[in-house]
């Protein structure tokens, strides 16, 4: 009878231990489930404003020179790296038509000076003039034209980029390969370079020109090139809502060449902006979105913020949180959104 009694109440003995022990640990994560978080003020911070944008280097000028129509080429008298001058001759076309012309021109030119010294002691009637003096005006127009399509001259100081036709081939109107346009020599300017910038419309405000811009170019690593803006469009495009700034750089010694990707940096002066360290920010699986969780009313809440630039360990904030947020900087990859979460003093 005793043993039963003993054993009866060892059971209750353990029974009570176990309910002791299930308490404790259901204490255990009620506390668990409420974790602790530190949160500090969002506040506008003032930070440079630099805005960086993507660019094509561009020459400054450049001229595809083709004739007006089709003919042989004479010939070619430069090559691809020569420099030209303003008004050089670069090209000569087959001259059979503008020989002709000029022949034509010349017995026109004769016969309208004899009836100017008809017309003036009266021996010739004022229509008999004019209608030698309309020849003669037509015949000088088509010898000019002849001149200008058969002896293509250079219209800038520059260096030939392209050479398209040999001596002796014919020039038949067709694009030139590269260009898309009928070519028989390409001249580039490239002691100055340009690029076409579309900045964002709302620093429109902020863009003057003459205002300095650096380049970099991934080919020159650490190097920085500086140009300035030169023009300013007066548009705005409506489909990207930029605009477009033309941005002009010396060129010495031909460091950069047309057609190269760089980056074009512009500083615009001090600004506002919400920034907040770049750890605390997560990242959606899967996607690019990308939040943040603040603490309000008790309670963890998730944001999904849209970044802008980045000030060294610092991330500008463009959407998504507004100054005077709590923002959970320790604690935040524990919490999920709507949950209870305690906040503490670091």
């Amino acid at each position: 009878m005793k043993n039963k009694n003993f054993l009866a109440i060892m059971l209750l003995l353990n029974m009570a231990f176990l309910i002791s022990c299930s308490n404790s640990k259901s204490s255990e994560t009620t506390v668990q489930q409420t974790p602790n978080v530190v949160t500090s003020p969002i506040e506008l911070t003032s930070i440079e404003r630099v805005i960086r944008y993507p660019v094509t280097i561009l020459a400054y000028k450049e001229n595809h020179l083709a004739p007006a129509t089709a003919g042989r080429v004479e010939k070619i008298l430069v090559d691809i790296g020569d420099q030209v001058k303003t008004g050089q001759v670069v090209a000569q076309l087959d001259r059979t038509n503008y020989q002709q012309a000029y022949i034509q021109y010349q017995k026109i030119h004769l016969d309208l000076m004899r009836m100017d010294s008809l017309l003036k002691v009266g021996a010739i009637a004022p229509q008999q003039y004019d209608q030698v003096k309309m020849q003669y005006d037509v015949a000088k127009t088509n010898l000019e034209f002849l001149e200008d399509n058969t002896t293509l001259k250079s219209p800038i100081d520059g260096e030939v980029t392209g050479k398209y036709l040999n001596d002796g081939e014919m020039f038949t109107m067709s694009p030139a390969p590269g260009i898309g346009k009928p070519a028989i020599v390409s001249i580039m300017q490239l002691n100055r370079l340009k690029m076409l910038v579309g900045v964002s419309s709302k620093y429109l405000p902020n863009i003057k020109r003459g205002m300095k811009v650096d380049i970099t170019s991934e080919i020159y690593p650490g190097k920085v090139f500086t140009g300035s803006i030169d023009k300013i469009y007066p548009t705005v495009d409506n489909m990207s809502k930029t605009f477009t700034v033309e941005v002009i750089i010396n060129n010495q010694g031909h460091i950069l060449r047309p057609g190269l990707f760089a980056t074009a940096s512009i500083d615009i002066g001090k600004d506002e902006a919400l920034v907040i360290p770049s750890f605390i920010i997560q990242k959606q699986s899967g996607t690019n979105e990308r939040f943040v969780f603040i603490y309000e009313d008790g309670k963890a809440i998730r944001k999904s913020i849209e970044v802008g630039d980045v000030f060294d360990d610092k991330v500008e904030i463009v959407s998504g949180l507004n100054p005077g947020d709590e923002l959970i900087i320790e604690g935040q990859m524990a919490v999920k959104d709507g949950q209870s979460v305690n906040r503490v003093s670091k």
